[in-house]
């Protein structure tokens, strides 16, 4: 089966149902274990092994654990789980992330310690409570072994539901609205990838477009340049993140993508006035 990524909505439909008439997913692996300070997306989400060996780094009792997922395998992350992955494996897979305000079709390719996105489709239509509720239930079998049947029912239904959701894109509402849907869709890859290196270029890579037009959604769109929003981001990561008094500062630093503690003390104070450590006695202070 050759894996050519869908050129439009209308295509991922049928990609998806040839991937469930081949039985998969064979086996479903589950990340529910949160890990305090460090990123994770905040969204529901799983990924199911196309090609090649895909591994993740997840949390087993707040011990770190590799999952190797071979071709039809599947792991599902709940929102906040840690699930990063493994940089030596190389795999092609598909990604579904279901945010508040949209759902990403993505495809994803792991080769020589490098992530890129192939495809990327973003649709506003989010995951219904039906789907909601399938997740849950999946979370309630993190003890069952990876063949377990209910699990792999349950992610077949999570494809149908995205399948679903890509068949009814409304096409004309998507043209009217595209340019603000593409500015949100840039924001979300923000905010999931906060703790890596990130520029323009990494955001028009994911898009599909040049980066400057990156630039130009962001100053249609938003407050601030891109530059700034990005910083302001970090900002109110590393803000929540200093509720937590087992974290030092460049702990946190690290977890919100500053290549340095002096570097995001410099930039907080620039931004709100005082250093992180006195703002962190001050935790009802906004800027």
């Amino acid at each position: 089966m050759a894996y050519q990524p869908a050129t439009s909505p209308s295509e991922w439909p049928k990609w998806i149902q040839r991937l469930l008439n081949r039985g998969w997913p064979t086996r479903v692996y589950l990340a529910v274990e949160s890990r305090s300070g460090f990123p994770a997306h905040e969204s529901p989400r799983f990924s199911l092994c196309l090609a090649g060996t895909g591994q993740y780094t997840v949390l087993r009792q707040q011990k770190r654990q590799i999952i190797t997922l071979k071709r039809g395998d599947a792991i599902v992350a709940a929102p906040g789980a840690h699930m990063e992955p493994h940089r030596p494996s190389r795999y092609l897979a598909l990604g579904l992330v279901f945010t508040p305000s949209m759902t990403r079709l993505l495809l994803a390719k792991q080769s020589r310690g490098r992530h890129r996105f192939l495809q990327a489709h973003h649709d506003s239509t989010v995951l219904d409570s039906d789907g909601h509720h399938f997740f849950e239930a999946l979370y309630h079998r993190d003890s069952a072994p990876p063949e377990d049947l209910a699990a792999r029912r349950l992610v077949e239904l999570l494809l149908l539901k995205s399948a679903d959701i890509a068949s009814r894109t409304d096409i004309t509402k998507q043209a009217t609205r595209k340019g603000h849907f593409t500015w949100q869709a840039a924001c979300q890859f923000l905010e999931d990838h906060l703790h890596q290196p990130l520029g323009r270029q990494e955001v028009a890579d994911f898009l599909h477009i040049h980066p400057n037009h990156v630039s130009r959604l962001f100053h249609e769109f938003s407050e601030r340049s891109f530059q700034d929003h990005l910083l302001h981001a970090r900002l109110r990561r590393a803000r929540s993140l200093m509720a937590d008094p087992s974290l030092n500062i460049t702990d946190i630093a690290h977890a919100c993508g500053f290549r340095d503690a002096n570097y995001f003390i410099r930039c907080y104070r620039r931004v709100t006035g005082e250093t992180p450590g006195r703002q962190r006695t001050r935790n009802n202070s906004t800027w």
